[in-house]
């Protein structure tokens, strides 16, 4: 089992480009993301909702070329849980809303095996490190994207 958790200040001075972000915005930003990924994530080139039930929906994906369902769970401006249904990797990806000491942040976390790969084998490790750097940029990447929006729309 492969877990990482990352946490990300979301208005980090280096990054924020003078757009300062709020829990609404980047609750807005992450729904945005769940309903469809492409414009957030490079790797993932098509994304479509197959199933509705507003707060919970799947999703079918395109990611590196391999297709693959998510059950998504969305609780409001906290939390967006997506649970993998198919794929040659399954397990949970979250995307929490935090604050502390009067900050926001996005901790991103992933908890995931590889079915018939062994436990701390070289091939876990290569899909942890590359998952984690790949992760890490997509987290970026959707802070750039809704602090986009945001300066647009202002």
């Amino acid at each position: 089992m492969i877990n990482v958790s990352r946490r990300l200040k979301v208005n980090a001075p280096e990054e924020s480009d003078g757009v300062n972000l709020n829990r609404s915005q980047v609750w807005e930003g992450l729904v945005s993301k769940a309903r469809n990924a492409v414009p957030f994530v490079d790797a993932i080139t098509e994304c479509n909702v197959v199933e509705d039930q507003g707060n919970t929906f799947i999703r079918e994906v395109v990611l590196y070329g391999e297709r693959l369902q998510e059950m998504v769970l969305l609780t409001e401006e906290q939390q967006v849980e997506f649970v993998r249904l198919s794929g040659n990797a399954r397990g949970v990806i979250k995307n929490v809303i935090e604050e502390e000491d009067g900050e926001l942040y996005l901790r991103f976390s992933f908890d995931f095996s590889l079915p018939g790969v062994s436990a701390g084998s070289e091939k876990e490790v290569e899909f942890s490190t590359g998952m984690q750097t790949s992760y890490l940029s997509a987290v970026r990447s959707t802070l750039q994207a809704i602090r986009n929006k945001v300066s647009k729309a202002a």
